[in-house]
């Protein structure tokens, strides 16, 4: 990839965007017309937020999100600026660095339950962990239910991670980074630098693997991951992805499969097969874009782009759009290129649009893009 205005970008791919203009309801609308693909606006909806690290849209259009300090909040839905309905503080949360309030999932059977899952670093019997706990959404706002997964995920300030989704079979999937120490991406008898699987009630899965050393199945799925900020299923496939920032180098796609080694600390990139580690679906090869949250494009709306995985940035402070064939992942065209800054979470919500987060640390916005034919 050759630079373009100092930054390493793919010829031809940053989007001119057209106009800016200010939306009803306060909010900031651009309209974005890209070469090929579909037409879509982008426009902010909330802002003033802390790090909003995570959102999730229910079925009736009500937005939940996470900011790192430790507030989960509700919003009535993803209209501009829409009333915040409902909010909580979770207690004995420590933020710092790249902990605190983190990953937050809808449980599959919310419309009836009132059920999320959110990942807290928390101090707990004197240790720091990052913890996963059950709310419920009552009337008051959201209450603690209970906690599902206390112990196994030390907390850090440095590679924390902790981002969540429920997959089609309705497990519970989280990724773990390894807290600043890579040696324990490859023990499976720690939780850090790993992709955990778990039930609704935090008990194992039966048909989780048996690692090497082990005498029966744990919360681990697949290990050897660094500082993993992106975790998406595929909807046509179901098949599991996740996105790692790579260190200096070597940011990755992999997919994800029972027992999976991705490799970190002692395989950076691909070819790993050759030495029982899986190769990447994506490596960014020796430059790094500090990647963060993913998801995939779904429905007619998104036209030729539909089925496509698109990956926030941090340090390129973009989206980046990937086809997807079989196992591996191309990357195509670039997205918001330093339009908002840095950009942590991305999520599709049910009516088919996009929301991303920025993450500079104080007034934060939630960005919908909204594909318009």
């Amino acid at each position: 990839m050759g630079p373009v205005g100092g930054r390493g970008l793919a010829v031809g791919l940053a989007f001119a965007f057209l106009a800016s203009a200010c939306a009803p309801g306060g909010g900031i609308t651009g309209r974005s017309s890209p070469p090929s693909g579909p037409l879509f606006t982008d426009t902010v909806i909330q802002s003033g937020l802390i790090v909003p690290w995570e959102v999730a849209v229910a079925a009736d259009g009500r937005m939940f999100v996470t900011e790192r300090p430790g507030t989960i909040s509700v919003f009535e839905s993803t209209a501009p600026m829409a009333k915040r309905v409902a909010s909580a503080q979770v207690s004995g949360v420590r933020a710092m660095g790249e902990a605190g309030l983190l990953g937050l999932a809808l449980d599959p059977d919310f419309s009836r339950n009132q059920l999320f899952y959110v990942c807290a670093s928390r101090i707990d019997a004197g240790e720091w962990r990052n913890e996963v706990l059950r709310y419920r959404l009552a009337a008051d706002g959201p209450t603690v239910d209970t906690t599902i997964l206390r112990t196994g995920i030390v907390a850090s300030g440095l590679h924390d991670a902790c981002r969540m989704r429920f997959g089609p079979d309705g497990k519970l999937w989280i990724v773990t980074g390894d807290g600043g120490q890579s040696a324990r991406a490859q023990d499976a008898a720690s939780f850090n630098g790993k992709v955990l699987r778990i039930n609704t009630d935090g008990s194992v899965p039966s048909d989780n693997p048996i690692f090497k050393g082990q005498t029966a199945a744990s919360a681990v799925y697949a290990l050897g991951l660094r500082n993993p900020g992106g975790l998406a299923f595929q909807p046509t496939t179901g098949t599991c992805f996740v996105v790692d920032a790579g260190d200096q180098a070597q940011d990755k796609i992999d997919e994800v499969s029972a027992g999976a080694n991705f490799g970190w600390p002692v395989v950076l990139g691909a070819p790993g097969s050759s030495r029982g580690f899986a190769d990447p679906a994506w490596t960014s090869g020796t430059a790094t874009f500090a990647v963060a949250g993913a998801d995939f494009l779904s429905g007619p709306a998104w036209g030729s782009w539909s089925g496509s995985l698109v990956v926030a940035t941090l340090k390129e402070q973009d989206l980046r759009r990937f086809s997807m064939e079989e196992t591996h992942a191309t990357q195509r065209e670039i997205l918001l290129d330093q339009k908002y800054g840095r950009l942590r979470a991305v999520t599709l919500a049910p009516d088919g649009s996009l929301l991303v987060t920025t993450s500079g640390g104080s007034g934060d916005r939630i960005v919908k893009i909204t594909p318009t034919r």
